[in-house]
């Protein structure tokens, strides 16, 4: 368990360096140096690719880990394994690429006039999407290890420094923009170059391409990468589809501004992130050793602690939301996704209370439920952007990707509680979101001061130090009031 810990410790510090960093980019120099459509190629470039990775690796980066644990103590077996899923996503890339040439005026057609501009890109996406497809392999690769801080490195710090740095020459007319955005798959290439040459330091990779050491799980590798797929690709629908509508619907402007604010929003989700990656070969593992026990426990601790950093962060940041927009360069023109902030965010803590609720039942001999209703989860979401985004905006995006959201893991969660006879939830949950309600309105009542920074951290400060007292006195967490008494020791 320590590795879990020290992984995720290690992951969350490279992570919120990364939040600083991405704050920087998206907040004050994409808005500074770049107009809302040209954020909005940017940002629809990258969503693009993220919506076609599930097909592109077909599964391939839940198979990896979670059949790993059968092959960890044979060097043949763990080479040839790596080999066949490399093969599975170079197939499917290929397949890919060809559908998109092949009916890429079709494509082009379902988007309105002012948004086919992207498609001067269309290179540019291709390479990311297969730099971006192969590293998902690679990111498997670590995290099947118990090995999330270089992923977390490349993804998060490296990719954003980098971005900004094209950014500076694009302001100062060393470059155009169409380089800048050519540079875009260059960063993503490097990116992939570092895991590479880091995995094979780890785990020295040997090219094998004959399976013969593991034929007999190839069927079994199969059939659940097929389930993957299917539920990742639906998921990834979930999680992207608004951008790419809000595009269709609305034009690249409205699609700049929506991911700005979109972003602000998800800040409150990363500490979920580094936890969710290394629980992920925990889940795998105690499911092969059927330690229910084990993961029990663990899934109650993981939702606890997510739902206080998810409660704390979501109050912090509508207490400074003007705060935050009055930081934007051109402010006036992003103000109109102020309120997807909230819905994003309020969005966000649902994923993050419902613990890893997705990841366990994947992982799990249920993994097939979780295909149907992602399936369905798909549909709703699509089928609400439809009708919500024409009335309402880039707000009925927001809106839409909530009730799914909402909706998916409530059902996702009544599933689990039937079959497992476990429950993220107690009386603590409650407390949790009764506290913030009460930290929110204590700070509420706090004169605003002049200077934007030093109201932000007085809001900030006086929030969480409120809010870590009364977890302490409330004893929510056991955990946290351990390390505390052991601190102050």
């Amino acid at each position: 368990m320590n590795i879990i810990v020290r992984q995720s410790f290690w992951s969350s510090i490279v992570i919120y360096i990364g939040v600083v960093l991405g704050f920087v980019n998206s907040i004050i120099l994409f808005p500074q140096f770049l107009s809302t459509e040209q954020i909005g190629i940017v940002r629809q470039l990258i969503s693009a690719a993220t919506l076609l990775i599930p097909i592109t690796t077909f599964g391939v980066n839940a198979s990896y880990v979670k059949f790993y644990p059968n092959f960890v103590d044979d060097k043949s077996q763990k080479n040839q394994f790596f080999i066949y899923e490399l093969t599975v996503i170079l197939l499917s890339y290929c397949v890919v690429f060809a559908f998109l040439n092949l009916f890429y005026e079709d494509i082009r057609g379902l988007f309105t006039e002012k948004s086919r501009i992207l498609f001067n890109y269309f290179d540019v996406f291709l390479l990311i999407l297969f730099c971006l497809s192969i590293s998902t392999l690679f990111e498997s690769f670590l995290r099947a290890r118990y090995d999330t801080v270089v992923t977390n490195v490349v993804n998060g710090v490296s990719n954003r420094i980098l971005t900004a740095l094209t950014l500076v020459l694009f302001s100062l007319s060393l470059i155009s923009f169409d380089e800048f955005i050519n540079y875009q798959a260059v960063i993503y290439a490097f990116g992939l170059f570092i895991l590479l040459a880091y995995a094979n330091r780890k785990d020295k990779i040997e090219i094998n391409l004959s399976f013969d050491r593991i034929k007999y799980k190839l069927k079994e590798i199969f059939n659940f990468s097929s389930y993957a797929f299917i539920g990742s690709f639906s998921n990834i629908i979930v999680l992207n589809i608004d951008v790419i509508m809000v595009t269709s619907f609305l034009g690249l402007s409205d699609t700049g501004i929506y991911t700005t604010a979109f972003y602000i929003g998800m800040i409150i989700e990363i500490p979920r992130r580094a936890i969710s990656q290394i629980s992920i070969p925990f889940i795998s593992e105690n499911i092969k050793k059927k330690n229910f026990s084990k993961i029990e426990k663990n899934y109650k601790d993981v939702s606890i602690h997510q739902m206080l950093i998810g409660v704390l962060f979501y109050v912090i940041l509508i207490l400074n939301i003007d705060n935050i927009f009055n930081l934007i360069p051109n402010s006036e023109e992003f103000s109109a996704g102020k309120d997807v902030v909230y819905i994003v965010g309020l969005s966000r803590l649902v994923i993050m209370a419902f613990s890893y609720n997705s990841e366990l039942i994947s992982l799990s001999k249920y993994y097939k439920f979780t295909v149907i209703t992602i399936i369905a989860l798909a549909i709703l979401t699509i089928t609400l952007n439809i009708f919500l985004i024409p009335d309402y905006g880039m707000i009925g995006a927001a809106y839409a990707s909530l009730i799914s959201l909402v909706f998916f893991n409530l059902i996702k969660y009544s599933f689990i509680k039937i079959k497992m006879k476990i429950t993220p939830f107690s009386i603590n949950s409650i407390k949790s979101i009764l506290l913030g309600v009460f930290v929110y309105f204590a700070v509420l009542s706090i004169p605003d001061n002049d200077i934007i920074i030093v109201d932000i951290l007085i809001k900030t400060i006086i929030s969480s130090f409120i809010f870590v007292i009364s977890v302490y006195a409330l004893k929510i967490s056991p955990e946290l009031n351990k390390l505390i008494k052991s601190r102050l020791n």
